[in-house]
């Protein structure tokens, strides 16, 4: 029996409750080396490792995969030869495959934020709905806090930028706080790419950021594991919340609404994996959030306006009146996607603040104190061209002299040789 079988069995008989002196009699050998054998560690051998030509090419390796797992291999390879390698691309390939292993086992590991710390952000679409009488698509806004998976839901007929922004206002206000830092999918709205082909947040949502004190974050690319939270929370919407409205009649208001108390119910329900509720994580997480802004966000709409003939502006089939001097120039309407109050801007700032009529309503609204400008206006338009226009010059008609009208023969008789003779 040789050394190192001599040592597994002796601990093996260790653990059978045998002392060193009986251990000593069964294997043949003398205590001491039965106290030498207990003290070793059991190793295997090691084999000699040999250097290979892609070590050196390693860490490039690693960076682009760290970047997009799925990364082509034979790429890899191109780039690689550019540098220097001079290797297999089995060989490579090899420890491409080790790579994305430990990525994928990476991935699948939970990830727990501390309290205050992240939220996720994302949109579910539920298609084309009959809401408020009218056919439209219609959109859930969802925020989720990554610690006590709190959640908000706000239903809209849109996605765009203003929507999106005003929608945060909305969950800051719901949450009353901010978190440090919140995570986003490939929105556009959000991120957009530069000419360098770099995701940067857009203007925007860096406007709100700096208003409200937080760091837009972009989740890696085919990693949505990394938002798993808010993907969780969009599936049970769908499933365990829009079930319900399949027999009402759906409107924005009852919608939201019902969600809030929908959310309100789960906030009581005990956490898979935890034994508290999300009620009790955020009672702990919202002291670590940050004060929202009391001062409101502009997340209203900028909409180019070109102010016609008539000294009107046109939105959504409606028209409102401007003061006359800003006949022919473009302002700008700003609009809060979740209101129905504008403002008019033009170069010296804001003209007019008004009430939106109804969409499709076809109302011409001509404000009182434009009224009376405006007809002074088309007065002096009138009057002016009235001084242009030139005169109408009546047309003479030119007198035509009498003509004696003769008759072929007196010209005859005229230029007869007997006549020429005489005149001669």
């Amino acid at each position: 029996m040789d050394k190192e079988h001599s040592m597994l069995e002796a601990r093996i008989l260790q653990r059978q409750g045998k002392t060193q002196t009986e251990i000593a009699e069964l294997l043949g050998v003398c205590e001491r080396t039965v106290r030498n054998h207990l003290k070793a560690m059991p190793a295997a051998r090691k084999k000699p490792r040999r250097g290979s030509k892609v070590d050196v090419f390693k860490a490039t390796i690693d960076a682009i995969l760290d970047a997009n797992p799925c990364y082509n291999g034979e790429l890899i390879y191109e780039t690689l030869q550019k540098l220097g390698y001079g290797g297999k691309i089995s060989v490579m390939k090899d420890y491409v495959a080790s790579i994305r292993r430990k990525l994928r086992l990476q991935a699948v590991m939970r990830f727990e934020t501390e309290p205050g710390l992240q939220a996720q952000v994302d949109w579910k679409e539920f298609g084309k709905q009959i809401v408020d009488g009218r056919a439209t698509k219609l959109y859930a806004f969802v925020m989720v806090l990554g610690y006590s998976r709190k959640a908000f839901v706000h239903f809209t007929t849109g996605m765009d930028s203003a929507t999106m922004l005003a929608c945060h206002a909305l969950a800051f206000a719901y949450f009353e706080g901010v978190p440090r830092e919140i995570l986003y999918d490939n929105m556009r709205t959000a991120f957009q790419p530069d000419a360098e082909g770099v995701w940067r947040p857009t203007k925007k949502l860096l406007s709100l950021a700096v208003h409200y004190g937080f760091t837009p974050k972009r989740c890696r690319v085919r990693r949505p594991e990394t938002k798993g939270k808010v993907e969780r929370t969009i599936g049970y919407l769908d499933n365990n919340f829009w079930p319900r409205m399949d027999a009402g009649i759906l409107s924005l208001a009852g919608l939201n609404d019902q969600v809030r108390g929908w959310l309100a119910m789960v906030d009581g329900k005990r956490l898979s994996g935890f034994e508290e509720s999300r009620g009790v994580r955020f009672g702990r997480e919202q002291t670590m959030l940050q004060p929202p802004s009391l001062l409101p966000f502009d997340a209203r709409r900028d909409i180019p306006m070109m102010v016609n003939r008539e000294s009107l502006i046109r939105h959504e089939t409606n028209s409102y009146s401007v003061p006359p001097e800003h006949i022919g120039r473009m302002l700008t309407l700003k609009v809060h996607p979740f209101g129905s109050s504008a403002e008019v801007f033009g170069s010296e700032g804001s003209i007019r603040r008004f009430q939106l009529s109804l969409d499709g309503a076809k109302i011409t609204c001509f404000f009182p104190e434009d009224r009376e400008a405006i007809r002074k206006r088309w007065d002096a338009d009138r009057a002016r061209m009235a001084r242009v226009r030139k005169p109408r010059v009546p047309r003479i008609k030119l007198l035509q002299p009498e003509v004696e009208v003769r008759p072929t023969s007196s010209y005859e008789a005229l230029f007869s040789p007997a006549t020429m003779a005489v005149t001669a």
